[in-house]
């Protein structure tokens, strides 16, 4: 039986989501590694599969640490993600103190960063199969060239920085493109079927009315 836990970057507020069948588990979006591990030994799940939802740091903060402590992980991302991942410009780490400083968080050190490139580039459109589930990519451009909505059997979906509850998608970040987001993005988002779990990148989880 699947089982989906939470831990969230204290600093950032990102949420990562570690999915669980017995002792092996995905882990999406990794913002920082410490609440992660503590999740990962508390529960002796090992992760085997790496998954991101967009290459902003908030989000991948703990990629490098992870695969450093589970090297038989496997990192999977798309080009455009997996570029940004690595550049310390497009993974937004450059800025992030002053991000955090209009956050209502000042006096936070916070060191640029980039990741190493990924195990497996895979398409925009992938279909990932893992012990008897289906991960679904969707390709979401406009906060990111590289964001992604992550569809987990067609009844849950991880939407990364869109569909946060009370708030709307910041597109001014560097790579942002509102024209793409109102062409492409937003209406897939209109569209989503209801009674979906919607998993986003921060704060509480819900279901699509």
């Amino acid at each position: 039986m699947l089982q989906q836990v939470v831990s969230v970057d204290p600093l950032t507020e990102s949420n990562c989501y570690i999915l669980a069948e017995g002792d092996r588990c995905v882990v999406i979006d990794p913002g920082e590694s410490e609440g992660l591990f503590r999740i990962l030994k508390k529960r002796n799940w090992t992760p085997e599969l790496i998954l991101l939802t967009h290459e902003h740091c908030d989000h991948m903060a703990g990629l490098e640490a992870l695969r450093q402590e589970y090297p038989k992980a496997r990192y999977l991302a798309t080009e455009r993600c997996d570029a940004g991942v690595r550049s310390a410009r497009l993974n937004m780490s450059r800025v992030m103190e002053v991000y955090l400083y209009f956050r209502g968080k000042p006096g936070i050190h916070y060191d640029p960063f980039t990741g190493r490139e990924a195990d497996e580039i895979i398409p925009d459109d992938a279909v990932l199969k893992w012990r008897n589930h289906t991960f679904r990519f969707v390709s979401l451009p406009g906060h990111t060239p590289g964001s992604s909505g992550i569809f987990l059997d067609e009844k849950t979906f991880f939407s990364g920085d869109y569909l946060i509850p009370g708030e709307k998608p910041i597109l001014r970040f560097p790579g942002g493109d509102p024209e793409i987001y109102a062409k492409v993005t937003e209406p897939f988002l209109r569209n989503l079927p209801g009674e979906i779990l919607i998993c986003p990148g921060h704060m509480e989880q819900f279901v699509l009315e």
